[in-house]
């Protein structure tokens, strides 16, 4: 049987230690790096040793996979940054800003050759899960070939963002029935340079840019702003001046209408991975999946570098997760799923009416999306619309907040998905909705937070795809929530059933899940 295959040595004589989650973190560390520095000797050389990495990681180290994909989410911009003065134009940096992807796509590649040459052994909920997700990602094939022709460039960009989360549930769900996978004390290590580098951001900003690189790598990424008129637009709808790349971080605490005007101006923090937003996520993430190992403490020193990105979708996900964990653990009532749907459902209401309300831009674009997909119900095509789209530089915001739509989806992730796919953009999000289900059917079985956990999070995550692109878009937002989700379960049915399905499950998890 496939789940029967004998973990790794590495895995296995590594999980109890530090020094081997150090040694995990480094195999990572190496997988992330060499793509991006061969970049610099030619294209070719890069992907052929992205590839050949990827095989390595899947052949002789498959537990280490998880460990590797999440770094490499993480620091994979912060080389980038450091080699950025090497770097002669903006197309070589989106280039050479894809190997996590592209690596991702090749290690998703060699598990599924496998899992579809071995599928008859595997257990039939295993396969279900694989299955249904593999079919959801034909479906945003589909849509990407839909959208080709009129927008090449947003149609790649959007199929990564729209594909990833599926991918990695994938991935670590292949994983985790495969192998034991020792992730605690290498998530641990990550979370922990995470914090430490936001702090040092916080306290020495300019001095860490100075010193990563970071002022160069802003100033090349910002560059196509400055090149199609965004700053000039701003400048003549807001007066606001655009300097340096150091305006560009500047903002309001937590950056909304709704507080009274405090002149409190900060520089937002934009991490390892260098985009704020992804950061607070990663964040929220990291102490989402510590929690759920009973590592509290995590979500403390996380929460003043979250507060200070000003990121409101990923403080709502920390609170709202953290907060039902308390409550399903000390009242019974709250372990009917019900009322965190609810919940929920209250929350995206008053976000929505609020923003309706405030001329809120997320909302407006939601409402953009809403009407793109009441006028084409089968949808435009990934790459339609959308922030990373190639015309929503042009978009006249003044005139949006007075109509009280845009004319195409921006600034919500569900929005655009909606925008793009049509009805199959509802499908999948009934398939995000149903893995939750999943999860939560393994908690009231079993009992463990990890299933609780993952589930609160993607539902949460899920929801903010109404008010950011970030949200669901983001790999180390919903994509890193449904790795966790993929992880859970795939631990959950690496044997094969016993007649006491909550027994096995609690004697699974609390020793294959780290």
């Amino acid at each position: 049987m496939l789940a029967a295959t004998a973990p790794l040595k590495l895995a296995d004589g590594a999980q109890d230690t530090y020094l081997g989650a150090v040694w995990i973190v480094a195999l990572g560390l190496v997988v992330t790096a060499l793509p991006v520095v061969f970049h610099l000797a030619g294209q070719p050389i890069a992907i052929a040793i992205c590839v050949l990495l990827a095989v390595i990681l899947v052949s002789v180290a498959t537990a280490s996979i998880p460990t590797a994909l999440i770094l490499s989410y993480l620091v994979q911009n912060l080389i980038v940054a450091l080699i950025s003065p090497h770097i002669d134009n903006i197309d070589q940096l989106n280039s050479i800003r894809a190997y996590n992807f592209f690596m991702t796509a090749t290690v998703w590649l060699l598990l599924t050759a496998g899992y579809w040459l071995e599928r008859g052994r595997i257990e039939r909920p295993m396969r279900l899960l694989i299955d249904v997700t593999t079919a959801a990602l034909a479906l945003i094939v589909l849509y990407f070939l839909l959208g080709l022709a009129s927008n090449a460039e947003s149609a790649a960009t959007y199929l990564r963002n729209i594909a990833a989360p599926f991918l990695l549930f994938q991935i670590f769900a292949l994983v985790a029935y495969r192998h034991k996978v020792p992730l605690l004390k290498p998530l641990t290590i990550i979370a922990a340079f995470a914090v430490a580098y936001g702090y040092f951001e916080l306290f020495a900003q300019q001095d860490l840019y100075r010193l990563v690189n970071g002022d160069v790598y802003i100033n090349w990424r910002i560059r196509q702003e400055y090149e199609a008129g965004v700053w000039l637009r701003e400048l003549q709808q807001t007066g606001r001046v655009m300097r340096s790349y150091l305006d560009t971080l500047s903002i309001d605490f937590l950056n909304t209408p709704l507080l009274p005007e405090t002149g409190l101006k900060l520089y937002r923090l934009v991490g390892p991975n260098f985009h704020s937003i992804s950061f607070a996520y990663a964040l929220v993430v990291f102490a989402i999946m510590l929690t759920a190992f009973g590592r509290w403490w995590w979500s403390l020193l996380a929460f003043p570098l979250i507060l200070i990105v000003g990121s409101k979708g990923a403080l709502v996900t920390l609170a709202l997760v953290l907060g039902f964990l308390v409550l399903i653990n000390a009242v019974g009532m709250f372990r009917n799923f019900t009322w965190y749907a609810i919940t929920l459902a209250v929350y995206a209401a008053a976000g929505v009416y609020v923003g309706i309300q405030a001329q809120d831009y997320h909302v407006i674009g939601f409402l953009g999306g809403l009407r793109g997909f009441a006028a084409s119900p089968l949808g435009h095509g990934i790459g339609a619309g959308g922030n990373l789209s190639l015309t929503v530089s042009a978009l006249d915001w003044s005139q949006s907040q007075t109509l009280g739509h845009t004319n195409v989806a921006v600034e919500s992730a569900i929005g655009v998905l909606l925008y793009q796919m049509g009805v199959a953009g509802l499908v999948l999000l009934a398939l995000l909705g149903w893995i939750v289900l999943v999860l939560w059917r393994e908690y009231r079985r079993t009992h463990l937070r990890a299933f609780a956990a993952a589930a609160l999070g993607m539902a949460a995550i899920t929801v903010n795809g109404i008010f950011q692109e970030e949200a669901m878009f983001a790999p180390l937002a919903l994509g890193l929530m449904c790795a966790f989700a993929g992880l859970t379960l795939g631990a959950a049915h690496r044997t094969k059933p016993t007649r006491d399905l909550r027994q096995a499950n609690h004697r699974l998890m609390t020793k294959a899940l780290p």
